[in-house]
């Protein structure tokens, strides 16, 4: 063994022994930093959700955005679905009028569109008297404007059926001090609700308010008390798992909870990392708590069943603290670096929460590599009983390792060709179908889809082409002059002419409404104009003064996914360079535009943080074994083999690229490792140290280390198996994943990599060598 090797082994010797024999400092400083870090936590965290949490603040996709709520305090979308078998009679019209008079005369809404509006644009100002007089204003105000005719047809996408087109910006409730701009559609929504029951309706007329921001909203407040309803049932079911498998190998049952002990202190450490960084939760940082808790637990029990192993065979407590400290210390240490060193592949992801999953995560990992050899030993000797023979193996664990050790000498050692051939073969197949897993196109797939705000959506959907919101900001000094308002005519009538793009509202077009289908051809012209469209025309401009060298131009648009919108947008920003000669900038944003961008950084990080991370975690192996060879049987066998299995088995059941599903990599890397170095680990031992041919070794690996490893997989599977029924798609998929990386690390682990393990040389005989501990149980 190399000095550093043996430096690292009597280091983690000495932090076991110092802790066995005085536990009161190491208990005194894991209660202080419990406290710090659940103060912290229990006063900065919150539950966060919307689009923007997946860009990057200082992308200039996120700046647009920014920029435009704070220019013209829009972006948020609300549609009001109005239902009358007598739309046009104009009793019907003026309780459509009250009802947009009503929502915008809210202090949060920045602009409301509706039917009445056109009425009043064809008719003077005026709603007509009779059913006729209605029509024929409708007819005029389209045939002076054809920009009119889309904006009709946007309001009255069927017979019977008129939409009330609300925007707003942001809007939120401040909770200790922090600004919470989901909860603005509930605002809204409220207001909107009560707008419309103050309203004198006419019978037979329905209201129904729907949009991407209700049901985020709607959404949104099913996180907190699903994700509480989930890991209290995962506890429970990690609590019984942990309780079966370790209890016939402690002196007293609650002992099985001490390793669950040390994970859930390094959970608290986690979050008050959190809360230090300005990290919060959200569907994305749920998924932390499989990692998390499942390797804490592994590292909990690795160091107890050693612990046991060792006390049962004679050795006094501190001394065997010290020894299951230096021995299973080592494999904890290389297994935790090889996964920090992973999860920091995640840091190069355009996809902000995805960053805070890696770093949280390491995080979380080493502070349960931490605690497992130091206030572990310390709690296992404070409550040893007192006796030699504790952990005596009973029938049960004897068929156990029989079971293991029989499967590993007659089928996975015993035919390593076999049994790299078959792996090959599966692998094969996962390489297959990496490119074949499609990523989710809209994020609101994500969320809860069994919701009535849902189902409002998609009846709107699927009644209004333009469903969706595009805007443009065109930026010019010369903004509100005939010569820009003609570039933005020409540039609008060209984006109306794609499929896509049903409806406008801009400046421009309400100036032609109000100037009788014309545009200025003066500045005197365009100034009254502008004066004629102001808050008491029938379509109400922004005041030029508010934002004097820059024009909004709202587009609606068709509910495209996928490819396509990346399409519309580069045919808005390739017709604005075209047209608007005079712009000093043109800038497309819009929820649409988010969304693509987020489903691209998803897409565009996978392979980078794939082939980053396990690059990272080869080098890191290389270093810690000082071998090149050991480290890439490791990789291959278990953390490249487990990976792209679980990308097969994606494929096969359907589970899409997420921002969650992205972390597999990592996530397998983790986990694979932590199991491959116990087995390497315990191999190299018996065949270094005790002189045993590789396939006794492998088999006597397998056997002695089935309880532990098998017992943290199965835990975490069980309890984290239960995000496979949430109700959020995103995390439903992503417990499935973790289901699946887990199984196939595990069978990567005790499958594929003892047959490599016979197949390579990788460990020389040392005869002469002073035995050394086995390292892990």
């Amino acid at each position: 063994m190399s000095p550093i090797g043996t430096r690292v082994r009597d280091g983690l010797e000495r932090a076991g022994r110092k802790s066995a024999r005085d536990p009161k400092p190491v208990v005194a400083v894991v209660l202080l930093l419990v406290l710090v870090s659940g103060g912290i936590a229990a006063t900065s965290l919150q539950m966060s959700m919307g689009m923007t949490l997946y860009i990057d603040d200082d992308s200039e996709t996120a700046e647009e955005w920014a920029a435009l709520k704070d220019d013209f305090e829009t972006g948020n979308n609300v549609f009001i679905v109005v239902k009358s078998d007598q739309l046009y009679d104009p009793e019907t019209i003026r309780a459509i009028d009250r009802l947009d008079r009503g929502y915008t005369g809210l202090d949060e809404t920045t602009r409301v569109i509706s039917l009445a509006d056109i009425v009043r644009a064809g008719a003077d100002g005026e709603i007509p008297a009779t059913e006729t007089g209605v029509r024929r204003a409708l007819d005029r105000a389209t045939a002076r404007n054809p920009e009119m005719a889309t904006l009709r047809s946007q309001v009255v996408p069927e017979s019977g059926t008129t939409i009330i087109l609300a925007d707003y910006g942001e809007v939120g409730t401040f909770d200790r001090g922090r600004l919470l701009p989901q909860r603005g559609a509930d605002i809204v929504y409220g207001q909107i609700r009560e707008e419309t029951d103050q309203a004198a309706l006419p019978p037979g007329l329905s209201v129904t308010v729907t949009g991407q921001p209700v049901f985020e909203n709607a959404a949104f407040g099913l996180m907190l008390p699903e994700m509480i309803t989930l890991f209290a049932g995962a506890f429970a079911l990690i609590f019984g798992v942990v309780y079966l498998v370790m209890r016939s190998k402690v002196e007293r049952g609650w002992h099985v909870f001490l390793p669950l002990g040390t994970a859930m202190t390094a959970l608290i450490y986690m979050m008050g990392a959190m809360g230090v960084l300005g990290y919060n939760f959200n569907a994305i940082m749920l998924g932390v708590m499989p990692i998390a808790l499942g390797l804490g637990i592994d590292y909990g029990l690795q160091t107890q069943t050693r612990y046991l192993e060792e006390r049962s065979n004679g050795r006094s407590p501190v001394d065997a603290a010290g020894l299951a400290t230096r021995t299973t210390g080592r494999a904890l240490l290389i297994a935790m670096g090889t996964t920090v060193v992973g999860l920091g592949s995640l840091l190069v992801s355009e996809v902000p929460p995805v960053q805070q999953f890696g770093v949280t995560s390491a995080v979380s990992v080493f502070a349960s590599m931490v605690l497992a050899v130091t206030l572990l030993p310390a709690l296992l000797v404070r409550f040893d009983a007192g006796t030699a023979d504790v952990g005596d193996d009973d029938d049960d664990y004897d068929r156990l390792e029989a079971a293991m050790g029989a499967l590993t000498r007659r089928l996975t050692a015993g035919k390593p060709l076999l049994t790299i051939f078959l792996a090959v073969l599966l692998v094969s197949g996962g390489a297959y179908a990496y490119p074949q897993v499609e990523p989710r196109q809209q994020m609101m797939d994500f969320w809860p889809q069994n919701l009535d705000a849902k189902e409002d959506l998609e009846r709107l959907e699927d009644t209004v082409e333009g469903s969706k919101v595009i805007y443009v900001v065109v930026e010019t000094d010369r903004a509100y002059t005939p010569e820009t308002f003609r570039e933005v005519s020409t540039y609008q009538r060209l984006m109306l002419e794609h499929s896509n793009v049903n409806a406008v509202v801009s400046p421009v077009s309400t100036v032609r409404a109000a100037n009788g289908g014309r545009l200025p051809e003066t500045q005197s012209q365009l100034d009254a104009a502008l004066r004629a469209a102001s808050e008491d025309g029938p379509i109400a401009v922004r005041d030029p003064s508010a934002t004097p060298n820059k024009l909004l131009l709202t587009f609606y648009v068709d509910d495209v996914e996928g490819e396509p919108v990346r399409t519309l947008i580069d045919e808005f920003e390739g017709n604005a360079d075209y047209t608007l000669t005079t712009a000093e900038d043109v800038q497309v944003t819009g929820k649409p535009v988010l969304n693509r961008n987020v489903i691209e950084n998803v897409t565009a990080g996978l392979t980078p943080m794939t082939l980053l991370s396990f690059a990272l975690g080869f080098a890191f192996l290389a270093l810690a074994f000082r071998s090149v060879k050991i480290s890439a049987v490791l990789i291959a066998a278990v953390a490249g083999s487990a990976a792209l299995l679980v990308t097969g088995a994606m494929y096969l059941v359907g589970i899409p690229w997420n921002p969650l599903t992205i972390t597999m990599s990592s996530l397998t890397l983790g986990i694979g490792i932590d199991y491959g170095v116990h087995v390497f680990e315990r191999f190299e031992y018996e065949v270094a140290e005790r002189g045993r041919t590789r396939i006794d070794a492998a088999t006597t690996a397998v056997a002695k280390l089935s309880r532990p490893v098998i017992g943290s997989s199965f835990t975490t599977i069980f309890g984290f198996g239960v995000l496979t029924v949430s109700q959020f798609p995103v995390l439903a998929n992503f417990g499935l994943t973790t289901v699946f990386a887990i199984a196939l690390s595990l069978i990567a682990a005790f499958g594929i990599l003892p047959a490599a393990l016979v197949t390579v040389r990788l460990i020389e005989r040392h005869d002469s060598t002073p035995a050394a501990e086995p390292a892990g149980s």
